[in-house]
C-alpha cells in the first residue's frame, strides 16, 4: 500500500517537480525573444530583428562574409526591416543573377533591374533590394529588406 502512495511523488519528481522551469539559454536571439514576449511584444517581430536570425527570404551567397547588419521594427505595426552588407569573391554580375533567382523563387515580383541593382517584392508584405559593386578586389553586396510579420 505504501508503494502506491509513493508513485505520484516519484512521477512528480521525475517531471521536474511541476514548478516553473529555471532553464536558461546562452542564445542571444532566444533571450531577446523571451524578453520581448514577457513585455508583450510579438516574438516574430523580435526574432526577425536579430541579424543572426534573418528572414528566410533574405539570401546570402554561399561563402558570403557579412560585414554589416542592422535590423529592427520600423515603426509600422508588426513590420521589420533591415540591411545586410556582405563580401564575396564571386563576380558582381553572377551574384546579382543568383540573388535575382532567389527572389523570384520566393515569389517576389520584379520591380526594378539594372546592371548593379535588383528590386523585388510583394505589395505590403516582403521586399528585397540588392545592390552589388566591386570593393577592394571583391564583390560587395548590400541587401535592404522589409517584412510584415
Amino acid at each position: 500500500m505504501m508503494r502506491l502512495s509513493l508513485l505520484p511523488l516519484l512521477l512528480l519528481s521525475a517531471c521536474g517537480g511541476g514548478g516553473v522551469s529555471t532553464e536558461t539559454t546562452d542564445d542571444p536571439t532566444g533571450q531577446n525573444v523571451a524578453a520581448a514576449a514577457a513585455s508583450g511584444k510579438p516574438a516574430a517581430v523580435t526574432a526577425a530583428a536579430d541579424c543572426s536570425n534573418r528572414p528566410d527570404f533574405v539570401p546570402i551567397y554561399a561563402g558570403g562574409q557579412v560585414t554589416q547588419c542592422i535590423a529592427g521594427p520600423d515603426g509600422k505595426a508588426r513590420h521589420v526591416s533591415g540591411s545586410i552588407v556582405y563580401l564575396t569573391d564571386t563576380a558582381p554580375r553572377e551574384v546579382l543573377g543568383w540573388s535575382r533567382a532567389q527572389a523570384n523563387a520566393e515569389g517576389l515580383a520584379p520591380r526594378e533591374a539594372t546592371d548593379n541593382k535588383y528590386a523585388a517584392g510583394e505589395e505590403g508584405k516582403r521586399t528585397l533590394l540588392f545592390v552589388v559593386d566591386s570593393f577592394g578586389g571583391r564583390t560587395r553586396v548590400t541587401i535592404n529588406w522589409s517584412s510584415g510579420v
